[in-house]
């Protein structure tokens, strides 16, 4: 006696969710009983047809729930949350963001900057005077600055140089 496949076992088939070992044994089946066949075919055509229904179909929300859904949407009064979020939009998050940025750049560590060494002004005034001192054809130039001028050239190379080098010796500066 041949065992018919039962009615889940053959839509199962039809959609192809049977293991591989069942699937073969409903194909050989089918092959040679005409009525589970003609069953199948059935429930294929059954397939088929609410496939292409459903794809026909174009379904269209009554005009009286569309009303009643923007009647809604248009009533509601946003929460403080979508307040808040309205408020995080690019044309005010921006410059908000970049506000913050800037403060948190300059109230950070990083923005803090060792104060620049001062200078004595007696220092420039020095130097000034030893510039002056060392140009000889300057306008301001003294013979008494170049003199000291010239003790304090002395002075460096002698302590610069042993005894022994003569230009300390020609200079007169020799220990």
């Amino acid at each position: 006696m041949i065992q018919h496949l039962s009615t889940d076992r053959l839509v199962d088939f039809v959609h192809g969710e049977l293991s591989p070992e069942d699937d073969a044994r409903a194909h050989l089946h089918l092959a040679s009983c005409p009525t589970c066949r003609v069953e199948a075919d059935a429930e294929i055509a059954l397939r088929d047809f609410i496939r292409t229904s459903a794809a026909a179909e174009e379904v269209e929300m009554p005009s009286a729930i569309k009303a009643a859904v923007w009647q809604q949407i248009r009533a509601a009064k946003p929460s403080p949350f979508a307040s808040f979020a309205a408020l995080l939009r690019p044309a005010i998050a921006v410059p908000i963001a970049a506000l913050l940025v800037a403060g948190g750049y300059f109230v950070s560590p990083l923005a803090r900057h060792d104060a620049a060494p001062t200078v004595a002004a007696s220092y420039y005034l020095q130097v000034h005077a030893q510039q002056s001192a060392q140009t000889p054809l300057s306008e301001r130039a003294t013979t008494q600055g170049f003199e000291a001028s010239a003790a304090a050239n002395q002075a460096s190379i002698a302590n610069a140089y042993d005894g022994g080098y003569p230009a300390t010796a020609a200079l007169g500066g020799g220990r």
